[in-house]
């Protein structure tokens, strides 16, 4: 789902990672054997070291940051943004951490969001410790286990303020609009009447839908 093509931590030769340590190369080779070493390997089988390796070795600590991330769909919602990015200074706070926060004002449907992607390559910098959010769907709307998975693999959790469980047809019900609201807003623009009428109709047939089956 999500492309990292351009997002992969650096990585190098196993000459250039034995120049930088002052080794021989085949010291790395043997590291790599006895697992002393974590190499990773490109598609003709070569070795190529990540730069988190290289730093662990040089016994180079980096003090990993506590990144918090909002975001709200449109400018109408600012007020929600500054709500989201209170409570999750003040989660930080009780807990005693120091947060930066990151924000976005797109669709949760938008992989290009500028500061989602800024977070996304903070993580596989392994600059990130852990990402506070307040809903799961502020970050993403689809494939948020996914995204939590690839955060995990390199050492960040995840921390969400509000898990309120919804049932399966409030998310069905939640996604559909997010869908119906995201290709309006490609086709007729987000200021757009048309627009406004898509989603609004869409809106009350859906919630009218949920009301029917909770009488």
């Amino acid at each position: 789902m999500y492309s990292l093509v351009n997002l992969m931590e650096r990585s190098y030769t196993l000459s250039e990672a034995a120049k930088i340590l002052g080794v021989h190369p085949k010291t790395i080779q043997r590291w790599d054997r006895e697992g002393k070493i974590r190499c990773i390997r490109t598609v003709g089988g070569r070795r190529r070291i990540p730069e988190s390796e290289i730093k662990r070795i040089m016994g180079i600590h980096e003090e990993r940051k506590v990144v918090g991330y909002a975001r709200v769909s449109s400018h109408t919602q600012k007020d929600d943004l500054e709500r989201q990015i209170e409570a999750i200074k003040s989660y930080a706070r009780e807990n005693g951490w120091q947060v930066e926060i990151l924000k976005d004002i797109a669709s949760g449907l938008n992989e290009n969001r500028k500061n989602f992607r800024r977070l996304i390559q903070m993580v596989v910098n392994r600059e990130v410790s852990k990402v506070i959010i307040t809903y799961p769907d502020r970050l993403t709307r689809f494939g948020f286990k996914t995204l939590e998975e690839l955060f995990k693999s390199y050492g960040v959790e995840i921390v969400v303020i509000n898990r309120r469980e919804k049932t399966r047809r409030e998310e069905l019900i939640e996604d559909l609009i997010t869908i119906i609201s995201h290709f309006a807003g490609k086709l007729y623009g987000m200021r757009s009447h048309k627009y406004r009428k898509v989603v609004d109709g869409a809106k009350k047939l859906l919630l009218e839908d949920v009301n029917e089956n909770e009488e």
